[in-house]
């Protein structure tokens, strides 16, 4: 069966929700995980529970001296870094007239400054070990919808990284993927439909991505529910 036995990666938004799953599903299957996020006490918590796989990285994501910091100590540590997972995520929603610039600011740097700088840095280190870059974008990446203007601007500007970091990194043999699931049962979507995907879900999704066989790059996956047909229109 396909692991992750002896890779490092980082998982930036890593203290919560999608991010933390992720991170136990990796230390299962043996991988060694720095999960970075701004809580400290959330990343110790988890890291708690696989203390021998699990290393908690306190770093701000659209920082740049923060995430070089994050990346050079992985490398320092484990001596190669072969995945990086672009997590972490925030979704301020409301119309345009009505969303305020700070909302528009924080969406751009967390959603797409945040997975650029965590890629600059650890590009070097990945092209020795022909890793991974996972991007979790979004089904509003790819279909915009009133309210989501500034979230859907960044997912849509994540799409178009992604789609840069392919065609600049084939040669090498790094791997991108990209993610874009609907509403997740997590703190981030608030109120999710009882129907919507769970963190576990995604998590399986990712997992088949990083462990694909020789040869075989999952290069975009959309991810939606299967809604109950007595809910279907």
């Amino acid at each position: 069966m396909a692991d992750l036995q002896g890779k490092t990666a980082i998982i930036t938004g890593g203290s919560k929700g999608l991010g933390a799953v992720l991170a136990r599903r990796f230390a299962r299957g043996g991988a060694q995980v720095v999960a970075a996020a701004r809580s400290t006490d959330a990343l110790e918590k988890l890291a708690g529970e696989f203390p021998d796989h699990i290393i908690p990285f306190t770093c701000n994501i659209t920082q740049a001296d923060q995430v070089k910091s994050l990346i050079d100590s992985t490398v320092n540590r484990f001596g190669k870094l072969d995945i990086l997972v672009n997590n972490a995520g925030v979704g301020r929603f409301d119309r345009i007239p009505e969303l305020s610039e700070e909302d528009w600011d924080l969406m751009m740097a967390v959603n797409l400054k945040g997975p650029f700088l965590a890629s600059k840095f650890a590009i070097p280190h990945l092209i020795p070990t022909k890793g991974h870059i996972v991007n979790v974008s979004s089904v509003a990446g790819t279909v915009a919808f009133p309210g989501g203007g500034g979230y859907c601007a960044s997912k849509f500007g994540l799409m178009a990284l992604s789609d840069v970091l392919t065609q600049e990194l084939k040669k090498h043999e790094v791997k991108v993927n990209t993610i874009c699931p609907g509403s997740i049962q997590t703190e981030f979507s608030g109120n999710p439909k009882s129907y919507s995907l769970t963190a576990e879900q995604v998590t399986e999704a990712i997992w088949h991505m990083v462990t694909a066989p020789e040869g075989v790059i999952y290069n975009q996956v959309i991810m939606r529910p299967q809604v109950p047909s007595q809910m279907q229109k």
